[in-house]
């Protein structure tokens, strides 16, 4: 297995860290070094030879080998039966759906990482308590294999094409998983899999909320979600959601399925003009610059009565709050069982506010010959 990477001698363990940072190789934090034959485990881990194309991404006219991957994952901490996931991921992420330019806007989306089925089991991924924290090696380490990838193959760094204003939370690590014994239906068969099949999930957005009810009846444990999805970015497209075991014990108790809980979010997260105008969200079209500084829209009478639904569409009025891309892309909630097994707390994650789609891959086991 001939690897084509250049060949960096370095003194020691410590001096490989330190080639990287000058070399800018590295999202801040120390890597693992990426020896010969670290690399060959991981490649043979997947039966993949080095020049192996894995995915290519147009829009940044790179081209992701196996190799490249494979550096990337040793780097990042990974173990090599990882590899499989992260084959996935990079899949997911050329999709022609994500729209992978978006990475670069002012508003510093980030793609998270959704691992769901029986590889969650096999390797021992976090679905419960602290399920977006540290602690746990393959989901830490999956989630920062992406980040480095994207950094050191696809130009998504600070320097180079990420313009984010603020930065995000989870740009070292965005990965969680799906709880694979639960009993709903799992993202993997929501996405057209099946249960016995696992997948990566991308979905690109910003980062988690927080919804939490002391009531125990469905709508009344969704009505902080729809508060906080309805006042948040307030932009359509594919919301993730995650839903403790307690809760999701409480949905089956009442007949409660993934299905039953899209189509309540659906019908009940709008706003009145009246609100939108006071936030300043109304009047999208409307160029900042013409006629001067913009300000908030003038509230007229009736606007209090007038809604605008997040999943519903309405062309009279859905140019003054949305953009163009937003409304053309795909719609839904990704709802993950996943989280601790004693507390309610929900979790929610808005969408980009423009056109990207989250794609879901399967993992697939290796072709060997």
């Amino acid at each position: 297995m001939q690897l084509t990477s250049n060949r960096i001698e370095v003194s020691d363990a410590i001096e490989c860290v330190e080639h990287f940072y000058r070399e800018n190789m590295t999202d801040g934090l120390p890597v693992v070094p990426p020896t010969e034959q670290r690399v060959r485990q991981f490649l043979e881990a997947v039966a993949l030879a080095p020049d192996a194309k894995v995915a290519v991404v147009a829009e940044r006219a790179a081209v992701i080998t196996a190799e490249k991957l494979a550096i990337n994952a040793v780097m990042a901490g990974c173990l090599p039966e990882y590899m499989p996931v992260l084959v996935a991921a990079a899949e997911a992420l050329a999709d022609p759906a994500f729209k992978f330019n978006h990475l670069a806007s002012l508003g510093s989306p980030w793609p998270l990482t959704i691992v769901s089925g029986p590889i969650v089991r096999s390797l021992e991924m976090n679905c419960g308590r602290y399920v977006f924290g540290s602690g746990n090696r393959a989901t830490a380490t999956i989630g920062r294999a992406v980040s480095l990838l994207l950094w050191n193959c696809c130009e998504v760094r600070p320097d180079a094409i990420q313009r984010g204003d603020l930065g995000h939370l989870g740009r070292h690590s965005f990965c969680i998983a799906e709880n694979p014994d639960t009993k709903w239906q799992g993202l993997n068969e929501w996405e057209g899999y099946g249960r016995e099949t696992s997948t990566v999930t991308v979905a690109s957005g910003y980062s988690l909320c927080l919804a939490r009810s002391p009531c125990s009846t469905p709508t009344g444990i969704l009505a902080p979600l729809i508060d906080g999805i309805s006042h948040q970015e307030f932009s359509p497209g594919c919301i993730v959601v995650t839903i403790p075991p307690t809760l999701e014990e409480l949905f089956l108790a009442q007949g409660w399925t993934k299905r039953h809980i899209r189509d309540h979010l659906f019908e009940h997260c709008w706003r009145s003009v009246k609100s939108l105008k006071e936030a300043g969200r109304w009047g999208r079209l409307a160029s900042r610059f013409v006629g001067g500084l913009k300000d908030i829209a003038a509230i007229e009478p009736g606007d209090a009565e007038r809604w605008v639904y997040l999943f519903k569409r309405n062309p009279e009025i859905d140019p003054f709050v949305f953009h163009e891309g937003a409304v053309g892309r795909r719609a839904d909630i990704l709802i993950v069982a996943t989280g601790g097994d004693a507390g309610a707390t929900m979790g929610f994650c808005q969408p980009y506010s423009q056109s990207t789609s989250p794609v879901t891959k399967p993992i697939k086991p290796p072709q060997r010959h």
